[in-house]
């Protein structure tokens, strides 16, 4: 037998094309009979298919493996769908199948073709059997296809969108997109801003010369004789009052913060001044604003 359904068979009529395997495994020699009950009007496409392969596998693995046997086909198309079943056993009592692997639940070679066609019964939706009869007189194959197919998906309805929704909804989108790009410029200054301030309050408080210290502190001073005096960073601002620093060669001016309250406006901006040549101390000045 072929894989393909007969003329007139593959655009889809079970009740065509079943007859005419029947018809053909006869014409074959093989001992089967046919009995079909009703119509498969309105039974979906893809389940008239998986009824004529049913047949088809079955007889085909009766032919190859039981040619001794007499082959019965039943097809009933019913409200809910069709059934079908397709028995084997011996042409007369007392004489054994010659099935392969009848009576043990397996398949005979057969049986690889059975696995791909209980897979097409699935996607039609139905369920698929095979094994040794109930009565251990032989083997059936048999299927179920029911009228209502495998499920499928609807197609998603396209949703209509008045003009005047869809210029709201943009003018939304670009409301948001405005707000994006103001708001993250100014969350990133307002961080950065944050950040400054904490670190000029780290640097402050650790800059600051404490006035006791600064008085002990005199012109011609070595500056390593000073170290232990100062502050262990210098104040990062220099205050423009008072006189400028000494000029000339190898002169260099240290700044130290007077107080540590950068926020406060009375002094957050004042500092002492030590100037030193040679690494002696030559002037030192508090500018105060």
């Amino acid at each position: 037998m072929g894989d393909h359904p007969p003329p007139g068979v593959a655009g889809g009529r079970a009740a065509a094309g079943v007859p005419h395997l029947v018809a053909e495994a006869a014409a074959a020699g093989l001992d089967v009979r046919l009995t079909v009950d009703g119509r498969p009007d309105g039974l979906p496409r893809a389940a008239e298919h998986a009824v004529y392969r049913v047949v088809q596998e079955a007889l085909t693995n009766a032919a190859k493996h039981a040619p001794a046997t007499s082959v019965t086909v039943l097809v009933a198309y019913t409200t809910d769908g069709a059934r079908v079943r397709v028995l084997d056993g011996p042409r007369s009592a007392g004489e054994p199948s010659a099935r392969a692997g009848a009576g043990t639940g397996v398949p005979g070679p057969g049986g690889h073709g059975l696995l791909g066609l209980a897979e097409r019964v699935r996607l039609a939706g139905g369920t698929f059997r095979y094994g040794p009869r109930a009565d251990g007189a032989g083997f059936e194959v048999s299927a179920h296809l029911p009228r209502t197919g495998a499920p499928t998906v609807a197609p998603a309805t396209p949703v209509a969108v008045s003009p005047t929704r869809e210029l709201r909804l943009a003018r939304r989108r670009v409301g948001r997109m405005v707000v994006a790009i103001v708001l993250v410029p100014l969350s990133v200054a307002v961080l950065l801003t944050a950040v400054l301030q904490g670190w000029t309050i780290h640097i402050a408080g650790r800059s600051v010369l404490d006035p006791a210290d600064y008085a002990e502190l005199r012109v011609g001073q070595e500056r390593s004789t000073m170290q232990r005096f100062l502050p262990e960073h210098q104040f990062p601002y220099h205050p423009s009052v008072g006189n400028p620093p000494p000029g000339g060669e190898g002169v260099t001016c240290e700044y130290y913060a007077m107080t540590a309250e950068v926020f406060n406006n009375d002094r957050s901006g004042d500092a002492y001044r030590l100037c030193f040549r040679g690494g002696v101390l030559i002037s030192l000045d508090a500018l105060v604003q």
